[in-house]
């Protein structure tokens, strides 16, 4: 037993000793700064220090193989990422039964080592992507200089995992276990995994040439082809059926194209409709990993019961143990005075609600629609005060009081503006209320005709609901009993009534521009351009291997 603890011991001096040089060497090697060799040499070391400085993956088959495994799973690296996995493939043949690890002492210590490195890349990009989300944000935050347009995301910032987390993996032999773990917002990163899968494994396609608009009824040659494209996507069930004639079955399938990609709903096969069938398969697969991406900066989980506005396809859904039940249209703001991305809690509502205007809005809107029409105040029913605090109103308030404030650096203004319930107040007959710094908010709206529109981009940031009074009945469950018999008493008023829940709800904006929907994945314009930024801002580029081919 003296005898095999000696030799233990040795063995173990004598691969801490290859270790530090093979480390050294390694880490001196790479192109990388200064500050992301030494946390990552950090980490290693803590690594092999809890392991008693002994191979964390040579002689443990079942841990190389899940992380090998790993490596190569698009579910984890949906870029193909090389992640050292080329180095991992000069060493291989180390590894069999009879390995000598006299002999291989330093190659199995360079082998094991490069192992570990893949294993921290793999998991940094689990957690984070290869986006340098940094970037992002400037590029964001540089909207107000170059284009006048203040937009704010609050990205969820997470750490890589501890040396103790990712110990705790090897040793227990979880590796695939704990992988999963790290991937945030899991259904929504598993529908993307499985589109991105359909779209990289569609091959080359021949483009459709357009003849002329096609509609119900119509027979013409390029209809087959269309026909054959729409099976391929999914859109057309039957796969049978690549005539040259323009059934109800092609309706159909072009109205499940047309909504998947928000394209005008006309029932016709027109140019815009070909150029989007032409479109390279490979641009669909870059916006899915492009949305990969995103989930890495929004909270790991959603909660159990809340509500989720989807900006880029103006749409609200109230989720219930991950089940929308209900779901409808919405207005965000415009490209110009974006929605903001974030997270609160919706506490209270309120009946016929005033508008108190931003100082922002009375600059940019109501100066120049008192200057256009100095009756606007009135026809709008919108009244006058003398700052926030005073309830003094200001009879026949006039433009000229407003002038000298159009520039913001002549400090604020010293009116405060209010409209007044009714049924053309803004915010419509009900607004719901998520405390926030942005002053943005859920509510009705007096104008119903923009909820027609395909792309709802109208408003000053605050988000227009198309059925508020629906979403009221799904909220009663967190009202008192005795709110709840007021309600009607209130809507046949213009009294303004503030009813608190009992319960807070959770809130978040959200700007997925992929998502999955009755099984069929639909694609989004990206309307405040971030998903450019984030395109743009790669620390690396990425092997796509032949997954993605140019089409």
């Amino acid at each position: 037993m003296r005898l095999l603890l000696l030799l233990s011991l040795l063995f173990s001096a004598l691969w801490s000793t290859q270790l530090d040089n093979r480390l050294q060497s390694i880490i001196n090697n790479e192109p990388y700064q200064l500050s992301e060799h030494k946390n990552e040499q950090d980490i290693i070391r803590q690594l092999y220090g809890m392991n008693q400085n002994r191979p964390l993956w040579i002689g443990h088959a079942h841990n190389l193989n899940a992380l090998r495994e790993a490596l190569q799973n698009p579910y984890f690296n949906y870029k193909y990422k090389d992640f050292h996995q080329s180095q991992i493939e000069q060493y291989t043949y180390l590894l069999h039964d009879q390995m000598n690890l006299d002999e291989s002492s330093n190659e199995l210590a360079t082998l094991d080592i490069v192992l570990t490195r893949a294993y921290l890349a793999l998991t940094n990009f689990i957690v984070q992507s290869d986006i340098d989300w940094d970037m992002v944000q400037d590029k964001i935050a540089t909207l107000k200089e170059t284009k006048d347009i203040t937009a704010n995301w609050e990205m969820v910032r997470k750490s890589s995992p501890s040396p103790s987390e990712l110990f705790r993996a090897i040793s227990s032999q979880n590796i695939h276990g704990f992988l999963q773990s790290l991937t945030p917002l899991p259904e929504l990163h598993q529908e993307l995994i499985d589109s991105l899968m359909f779209y990289q494994s569609i091959r080359s396609l021949p483009r459709i040439k357009y003849g002329k608009d096609l509609k119900l009824g119509d027979k013409y040659l390029y209809i087959e082809d269309i026909k054959k494209r729409l099976i391929i996507t999914g859109d057309l069930q039957n796969k049978n059926n690549t005539n040259d004639i323009f059934d109800k079955e092609l309706a159909q399938a072009l109205y499940s194209y047309k909504d998947r990609f928000k394209l005008e709903q006309n029932g016709i096969v027109d140019k815009i409709t070909v150029y989007y069938l032409n479109k390279p398969m490979h641009l669909h697969a870059q916006s899915i990993i492009t949305n990969l991406d995103k989930l890495k900066v929004f909270p790991n989980k959603f909660p159990e019961e809340y509500i989720r506005v989807n900006l880029p396809d103006f749409t609200m859904d109230y989720y219930r143990n991950n089940n929308s039940i209900l779901h409808m249209n919405a207005v965000v703001g415009r490209d110009v005075r974006p929605t903001p991305i974030f997270s609160s809690y919706m506490t209270y509502l309120e009946l016929n609600p005033n508008w108190n205007i931003p100082e922002n809005l009375v600059r940019k809107d109501l100066i120049p629609a008192l200057i256009e029409n100095p009756n606007y105040l009135k026809e709008h029913n919108i009244h006058a005060f003398n700052g926030w605090q005073e309830n003094d109103e200001i009879k026949n308030f006039t433009i000229d009081k407003l002038l000298p404030y159009q520039d913001p650096e002549k400090g604020g203004i010293p009116y405060r503006f209010v409209q007044y319930p009714g049924d053309d107040n803004a915010l419509g007959r009900i607004k719901f209320m998520f405390p926030n710094k942005y002053s943005v908010y859920l509510h009705d709206t007096d104008n119903k005709s923009l909820f027609a529109r395909r792309y709802r981009v109208y408003s000053s940031g605050c988000m227009r609901l198309e059925q508020p009074f629906e979403l009221l009945e799904v909220l009663k469950s967190r009202l008192k009993s005795s709110d709840i018999s007021q309600i009607n008493k209130y809507r046949n008023t213009l009294t303004n009534k503030v009813i608190n829940f009992t319960e807070k709800l959770p809130v978040h904006t959200t700007y997925f521009t992929v998502f999955k929907r009755n099984g069929l994945t639909h694609f989004r314009k990206d309307v405040y351009e971030y998903d450019s930024f984030i395109e743009s801002s790669q620390r690396g580029s990425y092997n796509r291997n032949n997954q993605t081919a140019q089409y």
